[in-house]
């Protein structure tokens, strides 16, 4: 009789365990994982940034514009003593300029327009004009903002004849041209031909959004002057409760009449103490933005990128996003105005009232300096 009990078992021979296909199975398993947490990560961003009005601008703007059209042959009358100057300066030009240690590809032009238009509503004008210039190299965020009374070159587009104007109202004839990317597309050819700025993307928030997006995040700190804080307590339309001078919490209306607001008691010229306010409130913003916790930033998200119409994608987010990553501590903010300060002066002129004029040529070496990583002669 053959049995079957315990001794009989052990002396069977017993597999051996597959531990080349348990691990085979194992790592299988986290790459499933890892590559599902990946594709759910990639699909939420784009869905995140996917909420933004994304338009699309002719890649080849300003080659296709150049070849097709011309711009007209207007300049401006620069005052005897203004002559004296721009010669004294072209005659003492250095020989010798200093090369940027970054080169154009480090850097990101971002043309962030802020229009007072409501839907429906035929003005479609530029309230404010900012330039954001993201310089990759070493971190340096540049807010310069575009003077609005700047007499400039209005190109011919499309068969449309522009002749000259004040600045901020490129973005509405392009708007009634064209719409959202007509206005675009005009602003920054605009923005090329005077002042040989390249815009990489554009940016257009509404008022009614930057008012949203302060209120939801529940107020933004500025300091106020005592001249300052008695113009928004007269501004009944936008304030509705009282501030005084100091530190004081603006809710989106405040700080909407803040960043309009051109003729507080004292102002010399107007229009740079308004650029200064909004610097200062832009920067106000950014601090309150990186006390944020995930969970608030997401929510700032949800409320801000549905607000936002851009022609940049979600890739080019992430894109530059992940170039700023290493500065993200150290990031650096200058502040300035196009054009540059020292080179343009005030005028009143026929039809357009109280203008600034401006030296062309020395603008565009200076901008495109900081803008294109080009030599600068007027260091």
């Amino acid at each position: 009789m053959k049995y079957h009990g315990r001794f009989e078992e052990a002396k069977q021979p017993k597999p051996k365990k597959k531990a080349g296909k348990i691990f085979l199975s194992v790592f299988l398993i986290l790459v499933l994982l890892v590559g599902g947490a990946a594709a759910w990560g990639i699909w939420y961003y784009n869905d995140m940034f996917g909420k933004m009005d994304i338009v699309t601008l002719d890649k080849n703007l300003y080659e296709t514009y150049s070849e097709e059209t011309t711009f007209p042959e207007e300049t401006q009358t620069i005052p005897a003593a203004t002559q004296t100057q721009t010669a004294t300066t072209a005659a003492t030009v250095p020989t010798e300029t200093t090369v940027p240690p970054f080169k154009a590809e480090d850097i990101v032009n971002i043309l962030v327009v802020g229009q007072a238009g409501r839907e429906g509503e035929e003005s479609h004008i530029a309230d404010s004009t900012i330039l954001v210039t993201v310089n990759t190299y070493d971190g340096t965020v540049r807010l310069s903002s575009v003077l609005r009374d700047t007499l400039v070159s209005l190109p011919a587009y499309k068969g449309h004849k522009a002749g000259r104007n004040k600045f901020n109202m490129a973005y509405h004839l392009g708007n009634t041209w064209e719409g959202i990317e007509g206005a675009m597309a005009y602003t920054n050819l605009t923005m090329y031909h005077n002042f040989g700025v390249e815009v990489d993307h554009n940016v257009e928030i509404s008022f009614e959004s930057f008012t949203k997006l302060i209120d939801y995040m529940g107020g933004v700190e500025i300091e106020l002057t005592e001249a300052e804080a008695n113009y928004l307590n007269k501004d009944d339309l936008y304030v509705k409760y009282d501030v005084e001078p100091g530190v004081q919490y603006l809710d989106g209306m405040a700080a909407l009449s803040y960043a309009r607001m051109r003729k507080a008691d004292g102002d010399g010229d107007s229009d740079i103490k308004r650029t200064d306010r909004q610097h200062k409130l832009i920067e106000a913003l950014f601090n309150k933005v990186r006390s944020l916790s995930l969970k608030e930033l997401q929510g700032v998200a949800d409320t801000l990128l549905p607000l936002i119409t851009t022609t940049m994608t979600p890739k080019d987010v992430a894109d530059l996003l992940l170039k700023m990553l290493p500065h993200i501590r150290d990031l650096k903010f200058e502040k300035g105005s196009i054009p540059i300060q020292t080179t343009y002066w005030g005028e009143l002129q026929e039809p357009y009232g109280s203008v600034l004029l401006f030296y062309p040529d020395q603008n565009k070496r200076l901008i495109r300096e900081f803008t294109e990583g080009e030599p600068n002669p007027w260091k």
